[in-house]
């Protein structure tokens, strides 16, 4: 056994001290040589990935307990969030009339619009669905528009043009909204904020009236009213002090009453002896 085993390491160390058997044992280690490099790249790589992914998380996290923690004023007006939020609102809620040749910014809005396109990433939606003869083109629509936000100042706060978007129907704006998905949508029209209203963050109903209660979607008479801070106060009936004195009151009585049966409890006792 021992003199087969001999023969054998004879015969394999007189092939690879042959050419063809250098050649071989010189492929091979050239083999495990680039083997052990890529698999060296493939381990950084990896750690690369988890340690973006990590990151990513992590500043996800962060920029969600921000915004959380933020008002609509400092998130939307003020700069605060980063990276800068998305809005899109509803034509209807920004300008006076659409049906005139010379449309013109609601004059209470301005000031609250040049400050949102100044911090945040504005973009426009209408649906035109007027169905006369005379109906307008797309370029003249958006021709009408750019001159009235031109003339509020609002392009020079940082307005991009280019961020129009006309739609042939009411339900056109929610796939617009979709697209986008905005972290604050506001529009005249409950159907496309239903429509969209568990997708989006800030979903807004701007109308004088407030419409029935819908889930996720919020109201305000106009878009500078949404921003204004609402101050939560007790109910008109009972004020926070009525209600102090109240279970004070109700505290003392309380107090009263298991006297008088304590009282009562010990003359019975003092009968029966």
């Amino acid at each position: 056994m021992a003199d087969s085993l001999l023969l054998q390491a004879k015969v394999f160390f007189h092939a690879c001290s042959t050419p063809f058997g250098r050649s071989m044992i010189a492929g091979v280690v050239i083999f495990l040589a680039l083997l052990a490099c890529w698999s060296k790249i493939q381990r950084t790589k990896e750690r690369q990935r988890q340690n973006r992914r990590r990151a990513a998380h992590e500043a996800k996290h962060t920029e969600e307990v921000v915004h959380r923690q933020l008002t609509a004023s400092q998130t939307y007006l003020e700069g605060f969030a980063v990276p800068k939020p998305k809005v899109l609102l509803a034509a209807q809620v920004i300008f006076e009339d659409l049906d005139r040749k010379e449309v013109e910014v609601r004059e209470e809005l301005k000031d609250t619009l040049r400050k949102m396109c100044g911090n945040t990433e504005v973009y426009i939606t209408m649906s035109w669905v007027d169905q006369t003869a005379h109906k307008p083109t797309d370029e003249e629509i958006k021709k009408r528009v750019i001159l009235g936000l031109d003339r509020s100042g609002i392009i020079q706060a940082g307005f991009k043009t280019h961020r129009i978007v006309i739609c042939s129907s009411i339900k056109g704006k929610a796939h617009v909204a979709r697209h986008l998905m905005p972290n604050l949508y506001m529009d005249g029209d409950l159907e496309p904020l239903q429509m969209v209203a568990p997708h989006i963050k800030d979903t807004v109903m701007v109308s004088e009236e407030a419409p029935l209660t819908i889930d996720r979607v919020k109201h305000a008479k106009n878009i500078t009213d949404f921003f204004q801070e609402k101050k939560v106060s007790p109910p008109q009936h009972m004020d926070v002090k009525g209600k102090l004195e109240v279970s004070s009151q109700g505290k003392a009585e309380t107090q009263d009453t298991g006297l008088r049966r304590r009282h009562a409890t010990m003359e019975s006792k003092l009968v029966e002896k």
